[in-house]
């Protein structure tokens, strides 16, 4: 399929997600490059709906000032997610500040603590959740589908088909901005002390692990 189907195929995953939840549905974003081609497609389809980013405390500075310039850029209303400070509290008194470098245990731990909970307490009150993953960038990815039900709630990957040459072309044919990290050889968007340069997508992302490296959002059954 090339780049400009994949693009219809996106926009009509999009506007079919959508008419399916009724309009409740929202865009969660790490501001990678992946949700700001996404964030582009709706912006220019007409698809006025929610943006939410989970803060986790542990994200690069230029993740911040990224997403202030394109709160400002696109006039967009973002909605932020934070953990509950209890959880994070008990979890660092207990285990201290770098748990998640211990074992895979510990990571997961913090990543749910961080990530997974704030996002399970808003699907909680929310019906749909467009993502910006793709099928290419894991195993787990592999198997997902364009729009998927997620437990109770409806999940939709529009870029899921995209390889990341389709990406890169569509940022570049559309002069989308990107986080500055890239620039600096990053290939994903994840916390500070958790992601580093690396030269394949996933490749950076608690690199001292091998085997599934996902934070959990993405797994089923959550």
């Amino acid at each position: 399929m090339e780049n400009s189907g994949k693009i219809e195929e996106s926009v009509s995953t999009l506007l079919e997600f959508d008419r399916i939840c009724s309009g409740d549905v929202f865009l969660l974003s790490s501001f990678s490059r992946e949700d700001m081609v996404i964030l582009h497609l709706m912006i220019s389809n007409g698809l006025d709906r929610d943006i939410y980013t989970i803060d986790t405390g542990r994200i690069h500075q230029e993740t911040y000032s990224f997403i202030h310039k394109i709160m400002e850029e696109y006039r967009i209303s973002l909605k932020f997610l934070f953990p509950e400070s209890g959880e994070v509290e008990a979890m660092m008194n207990l285990h201290g500040p770098d748990l998640f470098y211990r074992s895979v245990e510990m990571r997961k731990l913090c990543c749910k603590i961080r990530k997974v909970n704030p996002l399970e307490k808003l699907l909680e009150v929310r019906k749909g959740w467009i993502t910006g993953i793709r099928r290419e960038q894991t195993k787990v990815r592999m198997e997902s589908s364009l729009i998927e039900r997620d437990g109770r709630n409806i999940k939709c990957n529009p870029l899921l088909n995209w390889t990341s040459e389709d990406v890169g072309r569509y940022v570049e044919d559309n002069q989308i901005p990107l986080n500055p990290l890239y620039s600096k050889g990053y290939m994903s968007i994840g916390c500070e002390p958790c992601t580093i340069p690396s030269d394949g997508e996933r490749d950076g992302r608690w690199w001292w692990e091998s085997g599934v490296r996902e934070c959990g959002i993405h797994m089923r059954g959550r």
